[in-house]
């Protein structure tokens, strides 16, 4: 009998891909975007380089083709002899994944909409009412098939986790996988895994970017602050966490929306996407670049996706994203005599940079609207200090916050508050 693995992440969602820039949907900016300061990325130019956008190898439960995976579905096959590409779990796993990391704006928007999406499925079809099992072995099977496409893959998910240790044999394996990857230049990601504590497999393995999930909104099931590492998700020995509770979603079936995803496996699809996308805007980039920008730019450990961006001298992909970003409809100018115009609030705080280091708390955020300012509430184990700045940068000298709220107030009106918690 096949072991069963722990499949590292609640499947509800969906996603992928474009060429062009999505399509306004709602929200056009989805709070893991806004979390991991990656909102420009669903709306940036076409990479202008010889081959396009590349492709997230996705080694899961299949994926089905909805409507907001088709456009950027390159491909979908099984380990399985004869076996269907489409998803084989009833909750619908690898077209969640799918969907996180390129949806194309139908139910939802993903990472990165432009993704290619490749699709090895590396479980066996359940029988009715199980869930899909698969063995240590399917990684690797599921890595070399990844890289036998024929398409430019940037990167290979493996999000689904195991407990189940590997053999001497198994582990070996799967680094003579690895170290093919490394020689084509593909980066493989995994999830942590959904228990606090060291990541589970093959996130614990040499060679493979472990992810962390971090909380991209409170909810029912997440309660923590934005940028705190969601209660379930694996903790010690990581230095990397993306998106992984508190995610809008879409159903990966019928593409409606629904609130709320959680899982380390949503966080690696996330990863994932920014890993392909990064490559694809700089071709010369090699994997392990790409990922150290990820760390390297981290605020606190979480993702921070602009930043990652800049630091690799593509700022201005940066710039053209944030440009194409719909905006909200104005009100009209002059409101009917029948009724009463209710002043709206400015919107809510889009943080590009919050860094403390040595002394010094820098705060980056999109430029603040005309007439706006940034009220910034820094919380101690022992009170409060407020500051009011007119600038979107600001710099803080200070001892290290718990947590930051910031909110915009123009006038009267106070926008909503972002709470920030700062990891150790």
């Amino acid at each position: 009998m096949r072991p069963a693995f722990a499949i590292a992440g609640a499947a509800s969602l969906a996603a992928l891909a474009l060429a062009t820039p999505a399509p306004a949907a709602t929200p056009a900016v989805t709070p893991q975007a806004q979390a991991a300061n990656a909102a420009f990325l669903a709306y940036a130019p076409t990479p202008a380089t010889a081959h396009g956008p590349g492709a997230l190898c996705l080694v899961d439960t299949g994926v089905s083709a909805d409507a907001d995976i088709k456009p950027g579905l390159v491909s979908a096959t099984a380990l399985e002899e004869g076996g269907s590409g489409a998803d084989v779990d009833p909750q619908g796993h690898g077209t969640t994944m799918a969907m996180i990391a390129g949806a194309a704006g139908n139910g939802m928007i993903g990472a990165w909409p432009q993704l290619k999406i490749v699709s090895v499925r590396a479980t066996e079809k359940p029988s009715p009412g199980q869930e899909p099992t698969f063995e240590f072995n399917d990684y690797v099977r599921g890595i070399k098939s990844c890289l036998q496409q024929g398409t430019r893959i940037n990167a290979v998910d493996l999000a689904l986790s195991s407990t189940i240790p590997p053999s001497p044999d198994q582990a070996q394996n799967l680094q003579n996988a690895v170290a093919e990857a490394d020689a084509s230049n593909v980066a493989i990601v995994a999830a942590a895994g959904n228990a606090p504590g060291p990541p589970q497999q093959p996130g614990a393995e040499p060679g493979i970017f472990a992810v962390g999930a971090f909380t991209a909104q409170p909810d029912q099931t997440s309660t923590g602050a934005v940028g705190s590492v969601c209660s379930f998700s694996a903790n010690e020995h990581l230095t990397f966490y993306a998106p992984g509770c508190g995610l809008s979603q879409a159903e990966p079936f019928t593409d409606k929306a629904s609130c709320c995803g959680n899982g380390t496996s949503q966080a690696s699809a996330f990863a994932g996407a920014v890993i392909v996308a990064l490559m694809s805007y700089d071709p010369s980039l090699n994997y392990g670049h790409a990922e150290q920008l990820l760390v390297s730019t981290a605020t606190d450990g979480d993702l921070n996706v602009a930043a990652a961006f800049e630091a690799d001298g593509l700022g201005s992909i940066v710039a053209a994203g944030n440009a194409n970003i719909p905006k909200p409809p104005l009100a009209p100018s002059s409101p009917s005599p029948s009724t009463v115009a209710t002043p709206s609030g400015p919107g809510p705080v889009q943080v590009r940079l919050l860094r403390w280091h040595r002394g010094v708390l820098t705060i980056r955020v999109a430029p603040l609207p005309h007439g706006a300012r940034l009220h910034v509430q820094l919380q101690f184990a022992h009170g409060t200090r407020r500051v009011i700045s007119k600038r979107s940068t600001l710099r803080v000298h200070t001892s290290r916050p718990r947590a930051v709220e910031l909110r915009l107030v123009v006038g009267k009106a106070d926008g909503p508050v972002l709470t920030v918690k700062l990891k150790r």
